[in-house]
């Protein structure tokens, strides 16, 4: 425990004050924006940084939960000089060097001075609804470029003197669709980070100035200590697990896997994604330049801590302990100007495989697995007099939360995207026209086990105009369920259907952009969380109540569950000759169940032969790489060679040979020898 500058009641007692203050930055934000995506499902970070540029207090109230690991340090090093009165704007993912990872997240940060000597940063972001770009909101899955989702705003000083420098905020919103609400949203940051430094000036009257810079670097020295003692309790050892990236949307149409080493020693942890896939030509990809502490690397670690020791001090020092090791190239650390619009598919992915990892080592303590999907659903619509196009995020589409060891998941959210906050059906309904027909939760589709997955969620719109366009990014969990855990099934998976006004209903898989026929219905299907246990040991009155409930149907009662119901009763007798039948014929438990789409995946492609392509087009010029993986998975597959038994070294000559010769066909010079890289 270090030896702290403050005593322990001033420095609690100014801990509180920040916290006060980003609070109160929160609940401006919130009520001030003017897009549903800020005041309704609340999409922004407020923050009070040291001058370095680390996070000491951000709001636990609103906004969502990724401010742990937010680096201003670059953003501020290459803004200024800094004078009262400024805040500097950037979206640049490159410029900003991973603090901003798609581009409708603007930041903003102003400077604080007392006694002319600058004595912190408050900063900011919010999620513009559109920033231009291919699509309504900007996100397409099928961008393959940074260039095709929007402007780019490189860190440039926005307001000088607290004068707004207009046409600086012109340029950025006329390259939105929605420009006025958008305008909102970001007069909402800029008053919320005036208010914030007022509020430190009246802090700043009760204590001087060397007590706050002393409180900040206390306070995150507090969480500090207080991570490094739950990082000390996880086992040492390098827990291995990994999990998949759907690939309907990504060319060549190939899940892509994230891997994980968690590698804990002592009080220190190395979130090690060596043998994740590379970088791919979908904006799936996250540019986070590999920082240690990455916000959105490290949300199922800041999830744990918090679980394990709810009281934790929450700010950026809970992650100076983790490190990260994301090889450059990767989906998680893509080369410059990636497209990386729908990365929140990809963070939610390596949240449950943290997940997966902790459960591993800590399986006493770590639940089943979620939806793992945050999808977030766009429309864009004539308005009903035809003299403007509205765009409105219509509702974040999430689902059921793993079971829990002592209680069943949550239903309709997930434990990682539980932050989305859900957009009201009356609010939507009057910001677009649309009607919510169906918002609720899904019969049978929590993952059966001695305490049940949560259930997912259906959710269906009818749209009124014709030129009516719907994006629905990050769509997840359609092939590949949330797994279960010690016995218990995986998840219900999801889905989504078009019912045309004749009432004929076609399944759509995911969504990129799809234009809805006027009167037609969209209906969703989000997936249930996995169960824990086998369901044959759940308590059958538990089973009677979550049937009288409509959340597990009879059938399913008696098939997963061996619950005999008879007329609105449990038949005893005929359940534990069902339960009989079920436990002889289970097969014997294992830590994980994937369910049988990754079954069938892992059973052509297994491990071995994973790493070894990505070993084998490392050394592929980044923007041909997923063209020649494609090609050489794709040799695989016609020979059959991933089924033939081979080892480890003839696998990975044959792969290197091959991809020689697609190499060959693309270079202009001879290549003559082949090179394998250092592993």
């Amino acid at each position: 425990m270090r030896q702290r500058r403050l005593d322990s009641v001033t420095l609690e007692v100014v801990r509180g004050q920040l916290q006060g203050i980003v609070e109160e930055m929160g609940e401006l934000v919130m009520r001030c924006g003017h897009t549903v995506f800020i005041k309704e499902t609340q999409d922004f970070v407020v923050a009070i940084m040291t001058p370095d540029g680390e996070v000491a207090a951000c709001s636990q109230q609103t906004g969502i939960w990724i401010a742990i690991g937010l680096a201003f340090d670059t953003v501020i090093d290459q803004g200024g000089p800094y004078h009262p009165g400024d805040v500097w704007i950037t979206n640049d993912p490159e410029q900003s060097g991973g603090l901003v990872t798609h581009l409708p997240d603007t930041f903003c940060w102003r400077p604080v001075f007392h006694d002319g000597e600058l004595i912190c940063f408050v900063g900011a972001f919010v999620h513009c609804t559109d920033v231009g770009g291919l699509v309504p909101g900007s996100v397409a899955p099928r961008a393959t470029s940074q260039f095709e989702e929007g402007i780019v705003m490189p860190i440039t000083r926005l307001v000088a003197g607290d004068e707004i420098q207009s046409p600086i905020l012109d340029i950025y919103l006329r390259n939105s669709r929605i420009p006025e609400k958008n305008r909102g949203d970001i007069l909402a940051m800029l008053g919320t980070l005036r208010r914030a430094e007022t509020r430190i000036h009246h802090l700043l009257s009760k204590i001087d100035g060397p007590t706050f810079s002393d409180s900040l670097l206390d306070v995150l020295e507090y969480a500090e200590d207080q991570a490094a003692e739950v990082i000390a309790d996880i086992p040492d050892g390098d827990h291995v697990f990994w999990d998949y990236l759907e690939g309907d949307l990504i060319p060549g149409g190939r899940p892509v896997r994230i891997m994980l080493t968690l590698r804990v020693r002592g009080n220190t942890m190395t979130l090690d994604f060596s043998g994740t896939d590379p970088q791919v030509a979908a904006a799936y990809n996250i540019p986070s330049y590999s920082r240690d502490g990455h916000y959105l690397l490290v949300l199922g670690v800041v999830n744990y801590m918090r679980t394990v020791k709810p009281d934790i001090v929450y700010n950026s020092g809970l992650v100076r302990s983790v490190k990260i090791e994301a090889e450059r190239g990767c989906i998680l650390n893509p080369e410059p100007h990636a497209a990386a619009g729908a990365r929140q598919a990809t963070f939610f992915r390596v949240a449950d495989v943290v997940l997966g990892a902790l459960a591993i080592a800590r399986g006493d303590q770590v639940p089943a697995v979620g939806c793992g999907q945050g999808a977030i659903m766009l429309v864009s619509a004539p308005s009903l007099d035809g003299t403007a196009r509205l765009v409105s995020i219509a509702q974040p589409l999430v689902g059921g939360s793993g079971a829990r060891h002592h209680d069943d998941g949550t239903e309709g959210v997930d434990f990682t995207t539980g932050f989305y906050r859900n957009i009201p059906a009356e609010v939507l309904e009057t910001e677009v026209p649309v009607i919510v027909e169906q918002y609720g939760l899904r019969p049978g589709s929590g993952g059966p086990g001695r305490t049940r997955g949560g259930a997912g969620l259906a959710y269906s719109l009818r749209f009124l105009t014709p030129a009516t366009y719907i994006t629905a990014r990050g769509l997840e969990r359609f092939e590949f369920q949330p797994w279960g855990r010690d016995g218990g099934d995986p998840g219900g998976s999801g889905g989504a259907w078009l019912e045309d006004p004749a009432g004929e209903e076609a399944y759509l898989g995911k969504i990129d952009l799809l234009e809805v026929p006027m009167g037609s219905v969209v209906r969703f299907d989000t997936a249930g969380g996995g169960g824990l246990g086998p369901a044959y040991e759940r308590d059958p009155a538990l089973v009677l109540r979550d049937v009288e409930d409509g959340l597990v149907p009879p059938a399913q009662a008696e098939q997963s569950f061996g619950v005999v119901i008879v007329d609105g009763v449990v038949d005893t007798r005929a359940t534990e000759d069902a339960r009989r039948v079920l436990k002889d014929a289970a097969p014997p438990a294992q830590p994980f169940a994937f369910g049988p789409k990754r079954a069938a995946h892992e059973r052509q492609w297994p491990d071995l032969w994973q790493r070894a392509v990505n070993d084998a087009t490392s050394h592929a010029p980044p923007m041909i790489r997923q063209h020649v993986r494609g090609q050489l998975t794709d040799a695989c597959d016609a020979e059959g060679v991933t089924g033939r038994g081979w080892g480890e070294d003839r696998a990975r000559r044959w792969l290197f040979e091959r991809t020689e010769s697609l190499l060959a066909q693309l270079d202009p010079f001879e290549r003559s020898t082949i090179v394998e890289p250092v592993r």
